[in-house]
């Protein structure tokens, strides 16, 4: 990364190059996409209460320093304002006239109540893309509730439906996932770029409302329509297979996935099995064949067993940790981790997990220290440089 691109917080060869984004949002769901918009060349500035974003102090640590948050916010501006206080806001109302797009995940009001709604923030910018990202939506009974990811995942039906598909679980299995996070992260930027491509065709901007509930029931495809249904026979449900030293898993859906199975663990015979001869035979003795797999798996190493079923052409992988994972030659082939560096040294995070063949996105190489740029952002406004935030 050339020093000009890392002074300018942008890239010119970005298929967002040229978007200049507010970023009021802390946490996960609203970082994760400014980092998407940063990663795709906008300049993105984001607004700190003084206390900091929460993430800023959160594990895993290096020093003082989070890599959790540089995971999120790298390659952003970072100031610091303190947006109940008159002057402060004074600054994000020079701003405005150079913004595109505007994200928030304040809870529902607090920002009209800080008159950084939409509408204070659109008349000071005609065009402007703004959006907000909260639990329920920003309207209805439920706009009120806190919600966090866990909340969400509780709340739309996603936990009780993967404790039904474990008959090993008489209750939800706890967990840190952060799906709905990321969900509606990915769900706004994708917005977003919908509403810069229609305002460049009509002039027009746009207020968008994404809630965390409506995306991860959005990824709840057969669950939702299951339950518009009723009872029904259960579905192939895809786990953990033991072999002799870890484990795996295989995903035989189709036929040819199905025979390259038999082939791989070497039982041909189960072809001609009547359980599990066809699609819809298989999905009914689902656990039976899985016991099938298991009995062969157990005899073998899971490297063996990946070994064989991958030659054949059967999908499956062994479980990894996460830093086997992202140990992988794919991992390096792909150039899905990028080096950044904070004030404790460089570290990795993934890049955006999508590649354009005829412009550059790529994780910005540094994370901005709280406050770092308030001096040339007040600068460029003729605002006095002194302490902000206060």
């Amino acid at each position: 990364m050339n020093d000009e691109t890392k002074a300018n917080g942008s890239q010119t060869n970005g298929p967002l190059s040229g978007i200049r984004v507010l970023d009021f949002s802390i946490f996960m769901a609203g970082p994760y996409c400014t980092r998407l918009m940063a990663d795709s060349g906008a300049e993105v500035i984001k607004v700190e209460p003084p206390e900091g974003d929460f993430m800023r102090k959160s594990n895993p640590l290096r020093g003082e320093h989070s890599g959790f948050f540089g995971h999120l916010n790298c390659g952003k501006k970072c100031i610091t304002l303190n947006l109940k206080d008159p002057d402060d806001r004074a600054v994000i109302q020079a701003i405005m006239p150079s913004v595109d797009v505007v994200l928030e995940n304040f809870r529902p009001g607090v920002a009209a109540r800080l008159g950084l709604a939409h509408d204070d923030l659109a008349a000071l910018r005609p065009g402007l893309i703004y959006c907000s990202v909260s639990g329920y939506g920003q309207t209805g009974p439920a706009a009120q509730l806190p919600a966090y990811a866990p909340i969400i995942h509780a709340a739309s039906g996603f936990e009780m439906a993967q404790m039904d598909y474990d008959p090993r679980q008489d209750s939800p299995v706890p967990n840190r996932s952060t799906a709905a996070d990321i969900l509606a992260a990915t769900h706004a930027f994708g917005a977003i770029c919908a509403a810069i491509v229609r305002r460049q065709n009509s002039g027009e901007g746009d207020y968008i409302d994404v809630a965390l509930m409506d995306t991860m029931q959005h990824m709840l495809a057969y669950e939702v329509q299951a339950a518009q249904i009723g009872e029904l026979p259960k579905p192939a449900v895809f786990g953990p297979i033991k072999a002799k030293d870890g484990f795996i898993i295989a995903t035989p859906l189709t036929q040819l996935n199905f025979e390259a199975l038999t082939t791989g663990a070497g039982h041909p015979e189960w072809r001609d099995d009547a359980r599990f001869a066809t699609v819809s035979a298989r999905i009914n003795h689902w656990t039976e064949l899985m016991a099938e797999v298991a009995a062969w798996a157990g005899e073998h190493t899971a490297d063996g067993c990946i070994e064989a079923l991958s030659a054949a052409g059967c999908p499956c992988t062994r479980y990894m940790t996460v830093a086997e994972a992202i140990a992988q030659p794919q991992v390096e082939h792909r150039g899905a981790m990028a080096e950044v560096e904070d004030g404790w040294g460089r570290y990795k995070v993934p890049n955006s997990p999508f590649k354009f063949a005829n412009a550059t996105v790529q994780a910005r190489p540094w994370v901005g220290e709280q406050g770092q740029h308030n001096d040339e952002i007040l600068a460029e406004l003729g605002l006095d440089t002194g302490p902000a935030g206060g």
